[in-house]
């Protein structure tokens, strides 16, 4: 199933390009949370990775420390098509030794620390993204940065949640909402439950964009550090009441048959922001390319960011669906 694509929250820009043309064009690096800095059994290793997922890095570490893949730790996922600068710590008494590398990887530095990296154990993600081919308007591309710049855009899960052509929906789906349920991992069942999440939260953001009321703070509105929010399903009475509660109902009715389910299955409601404020935003234009440089808070997804800016190709994986139903820019214009 490939899910339809949530609506954007600015007029569609006259303007096409490329990203991920090399791995080079996709550069994150993870904004760490401190850490001490002492004796333990843990060893922690900055990783820079070139072309590969943060499993398969940690499956090598695994290996070259010979210990399980279970001692191998990592705060947050870092996209394959990139280069990527992340921590990870291993469960472990050695040490590094000279030229500790794989095929993609290299270590940047290291320390040891009395407790593992958990899920989640990052402040954000700063990225610099260079968009080829550029071609479009270039004065209306101007504005369309500024606004950007001040207000944000919506804080959708990226499509990389949903996994390619959305096929992570319908197995979240084969499991979530059928019983009896097959056994899985932990980490397939922790991909199962932040896909359908993820897919109920995009829903509700994405009425509250077609209804123009994504930045609004609605009567009975749940607000997060000035933000109005969206539902991460789960168990307990949603926080959202009046005017909130009945958007987020109208969202969620396509969806019943999510949601019983995951009340059953461990979860805990929580709250999202419906908008995502880049930091630090800036902007270059270099001949026909464009580069983005811009932090965001752990959870929010640069692609949120890149769809507001027009109709992009994937070089990595194809011509993405918006790219594909573009009307192609005419007469073409080079960006000076």
């Amino acid at each position: 199933m490939t899910p339809s694509l949530p609506p954007r929250a600015y007029p569609r820009l006259r303007l096409n390009g490329v990203i991920r043309n090399s791995v080079d064009d996709f550069v994150v690096d993870e904004i760490a949370l401190p850490q001490p800095q002492a004796d333990g059994e843990h060893l922690y290793v900055s990783i820079e990775k070139r072309g590969m997922n943060t499993r398969a890095v940690a499956a090598d570490l695994a290996r070259h420390f010979d210990v399980p893949e279970l001692d191998v730790s990592f705060a947050g996922m870092k996209d394959r098509h990139a280069v990527t600068r992340q921590w990870f710590s291993i469960r472990t008494p050695r040490d590094l030794s000279d030229g500790t590398a794989g095929e993609g990887w290299r270590v940047l530095a290291a320390h040891r620390a009395p407790r593992k990296l958990r899920r989640g154990d990052l402040a954000g993600n700063t990225f610099c993204i260079r968009i080829v081919a550029v071609r479009g308007d270039t004065e209306t591309l101007q504005q369309r940065l500024a606004l950007v710049a001040r207000q944000g855009v919506p804080n959708y899960f990226g499509e990389q949640r949903f996994g390619h052509n959305g096929a992570n929906i319908e197995r979240a789906r084969a499991w979530v909402c059928r019983r009896p349920r097959a056994p899985v991992n932990a980490f397939v069942r922790g991909l199962h439950l932040s896909t359908a999440r993820a897919l109920l939260f995009n829903a509700v953001l994405g009425l509250r964009v077609a209804e123009g009321t994504w930045r609004a703070v609605l009567d009975g509105e749940a607000v997060v550090d000035a933000s109005p929010t969206g539902p991460l399903w789960g168990r307990g009475r949603p926080a959202a009441t009046g005017a909130a509660a009945a958007a987020e109902a109208r969202a969620l009715e396509p969806h019943q048959p999510w949601l019983d389910p995951l009340e059953h299955l461990g979860l805990t409601q929580a709250r999202r922001a419906l908008v995502a404020r880049p930091e630090g935003f800036r902007a270059t234009l270099e001949a026909d390319s464009l580069v983005l440089n811009f932090a965001l808070p752990a959870g929010q997804f640069a692609t949120a960011v890149l769809r507001e800016f027009g109709d992009l190709c994937n070089a990595a994986t194809g011509n993405t669906r918006e790219a594909a139903e573009a009307t192609r820019v005419t007469p073409r214009q080079e960006l000076a």
